[in-house]
């Protein structure tokens, strides 16, 4: 019977520590700075083959709505069918999912994002992705653009990493 118990009490506790838990410590209002590293394909709708496009971008974003919302600045460049060209916009990131640590607080969140990117060789791409946040330093992502120029899909990947000092909490400690 203490066992039975023992083994409720340890389920309650979680129970409860998940639910108070419950304090958003992703998004914080703040300015943040990625760099990102990424990779994938042009493709076309006819025979075409598809091209290799490759680059690095800088993304600062600003949160708008804490714990939900940022904004801000895709800029960068790629290279693809041997030539080397910008590609800069605006982005938005919502955020859908925060994987709680326990007591050590977040682990990470799963976020969306919406950009609209302007080439320096007639691209205009809208599109988006799904973003994997690991300890607010590293970030996984997938995304796929329309080029509704050129008629062309981008599908990329990628691995971002936090270059902006991250904000250090105020100590509360009384006198």
């Amino acid at each position: 019977m203490s066992r039975i118990f023992r083994i409720y009490c340890l389920l309650l506790y979680s129970l409860v520590s998940s639910i108070t838990s419950f304090s958003q410590t992703e998004f914080p209002k703040e300015f943040i700075t990625h760099i990102r590293l990424h990779s994938g394909m042009i493709t076309y709708s006819n025979s075409e083959p598809e091209l290799f496009v490759g680059g690095l971008q800088v993304i600062p974003q600003f949160t708008l709505v804490p714990n939900k919302l940022r904004g801000g600045l895709v800029a960068g460049a790629f290279y693809t069918d041997n030539n080397i060209n910008g590609l800069f916009g605006p982005t938005i990131s919502y955020k859908i999912a925060e994987f709680k640590g326990g007591h050590f607080g977040s682990l990470g969140n799963l976020h969306i994002n919406l950009d609209h990117l302007w080439g320096t060789d007639e691209q205009h791409l809208a599109g988006g992705g799904i973003n994997l946040d690991l300890l607010n330093k590293l970030i996984v992502n997938l995304s796929a653009h329309r080029d509704y120029k050129l008629a062309n899909w981008w599908i990329q990947c990628g691995i971002a990493f936090r270059i902006s000092k991250t904000k250090q909490p105020k100590e509360t400690f009384p006198n």
